[in-house]
């Protein structure tokens, strides 16, 4: 079919009506969204919706998706988290081995005799090794978000993983694009040491209203993305940076929920992007399924190397099956190989397909990954070869009566209110390590843990426990930690947890738990309650 080019706004009804039906039939499937925005820019490619006003509009919005993520990503991590050996040995030997690894491969199959393969260099496919050595910062941070495991010990290390591959990709894009970066770059450190000073009291006195939403997109494009662009380095490793810049700041939770939604609209962009990077043929397809064996092999090869680490075995599970994909970075390698001459632009379609099978692939495990870690949890623990851990559990015992899991906007006032009535029987649990020491050096009997892990129900003592309160703000991790709590042999505490909608407020019903706190709704109610209260004590 000839290529379409009709109006803008014919455009958007197209592809939005297209996005919205594919991604609520793939969350009715029980996959992510993101898998029928990629299967919507197939559809438009094959029906020829490949030029003019499309990529004029979707461009733009995939890059605007990419600045956002890396700075509401920035928000939620702080430089001293990367520089653990874990993360930063283990990401760059992976980065090398693999590159060997798939490149040797490739090259070998040029004596095959397979004419796909006929004309591949040495240089070519190591190029092509490179570019699948990355994981997808968007598909991983996604997954991460949606089931409520961005602060989690083993969604730190992948973002850690993440970043120093993004710092891999500088270097590559310096190189390949022949230009050192600009001599402003030495300007870099006092630019930052600035700018951080200067948005964080443009910050205070944005309000809560539209500007600070402006500001939103503010710091990540103007500060960020075009200040580091302008000295040439990746404008989305500025937007990560300025997020980091900012992730002590008193309103950078704030300021993160309001990212929130912009984020994962312009992310829309960026997934049909990459379906219309052209039209696959059968031939394509087969050496994108042919290369799958790759995505076994990589989270293998992760396993491996955090095992020399101390890290439990469920740590180094859940880390190395989110980064068992295959990165839209591979998509730039390409395009820097074709424009080289190095290979041609059927690789670049293959490599399309590759990704988004592997993202296809790797979505139903990462959605079961707790059961599959307690189905084969002996065998992992025999690939872990340290005996000491580095994320052992929290243990809940002694004269504990209330246990507050979650410890934010709603959990914190929870634990300081049941602390004023019952100082020695309450404990608060929460994954934020960082959060952690904070509230223990203040005093406070707070404690580590990762309630969705079977351990952390199985290794403390309930005897004694009344009442546990689940009062994570996002319903995938209550929900997660509800699924572990069902699978003790028997309990005695009661269950309390919130909800924000009525359909949470259902699973939970059938979930079992005692009691359900609906937040839209109760809030309001207490709110009336304290009022009248306050109003009697007034008139008395």
């Amino acid at each position: 079919m000839d290529n379409v080019d009709l109006s803008a706004g014919y455009i958007d009804a197209i592809w939005l009506s297209l996005a919205f039906l594919s991604g609520l039939l793939m969350k009715r499937l029980g996959l992510p969204a993101l898998l029928g925005f990629l299967g919507t820019g197939f559809f438009l490619s094959f029906s020829g919706f490949t030029d003019g006003n499309l990529k004029e509009i979707l461009v733009p919005l995939s890059d605007m998706g990419i600045i956002l993520l890396l700075f509401t990503i920035g928000l939620k991590i702080k430089i001293k988290q990367l520089i653990k050996p874990e993360i930063l040995i283990t990401a760059s030997s992976h980065i090398i081995l693999t590159t060997l690894t798939i490149g040797g491969v490739i090259f070998g199959l040029t004596f095959s005799g397979l004419q796909y393969f006929a004309d591949m260099t040495l240089e070519a496919s190591l190029t092509i090794g490179f570019a699948l050595s990355f994981s997808s910062t968007v598909f991983i941070i996604k997954s991460l978000e949606d089931r409520g495991e961005i602060t989690s010990r083993h969604g730190r290390f992948a973002i850690g993983v993440l970043v120093i591959q993004d710092i891999f990709a500088v270097v590559f894009l310096t190189l390949s694009k022949s230009v050192m970066p600009s001599i402003w770059v030495l300007a870099l450190p006092l630019y930052l040491y600035l700018i951080k000073i200067i948005l964080g009291r443009l910050l205070d006195k944005s309000g809560h209203g539209e500007l600070l939403t402006v500001f939103g997109f503010f710091a990540p494009l103007i500060a960020g993305a075009l200040a580091f662009d302008l000295v040439d380095l990746k404008y989305d490793l500025g937007a990560l940076i300025i997020g980091m810049l900012l992730v002590n700041h008193s309103r950078k939770e704030e300021l993160y929920d309001r990212m929130l939604s912009y984020k994962d609209f312009f992310l829309i962009g960026f997934f049909i992007n990459i379906g219309l990077s052209g039209i696959p043929t059968l031939l394509n397809v087969l050496v994108a399924l042919a290369m799958l064996g790759f995505v076994v092999f990589k989270g293998l090869l992760f396993i491996k190397l955090f095992s020399f680490f101390n890290l439990r075995a469920r740590t180094n599970f859940l880390t190395s099956l989110h980064l068992s994909n295959y990165s839209e970075f591979g998509l730039i390698v390409g395009a820097v190989a074709v424009s080289n001459g190095m290979i041609t632009d059927d690789w670049l379609t293959t490599l399309a397909i590759f990704m988004s099978l592997s993202f296809l692939l790797s979505s139903p495990f990462i959605s079961r990954s707790y059961e599959l870690y307690e189905k084969y949890h002996d065998k992992l623990a025999r690939w872990n070869r340290t005996s000491k851990e580095l994320d052992r559990q929290a243990s809940i015992s002694g004269e504990v009566k209330y246990v507050i899991v979650g410890l934010g906007s709603i959990g914190m006032p929870a634990y300081n209110h049941l602390k004023e009535s019952f100082p020695d029987y309450v404990v608060g649990v929460d994954y934020n390590a960082d959060k952690v020491k904070q509230l223990k050096d203040e005093g406070d009997n707070v404690v580590w843990g990762d309630t969705t892990d079977r351990d952390f129900w199985d290794e403390s003592n309930w005897e004694k426990v009344d009442v546990v309160v689940l009062a994570m703000s996002d319903y995938a991790s209550n929900f997660n930690t509800m699924k572990q709590i069902n699978k003790m042999k028997e309990r005695q505490f009661k269950i309390a947890a919130i909800c924000h909608y009525d359909d949470e407020k259902e699973i939970f019903e059938k979930l079992n738990v005692d009691y359900i706190y609906d937040y839209k709704t109760s809030v309001g109610e207490d709110f009336a309650q304290h009022a009248m209260e306050k109003s009697v004590k007034v008139v008395q």
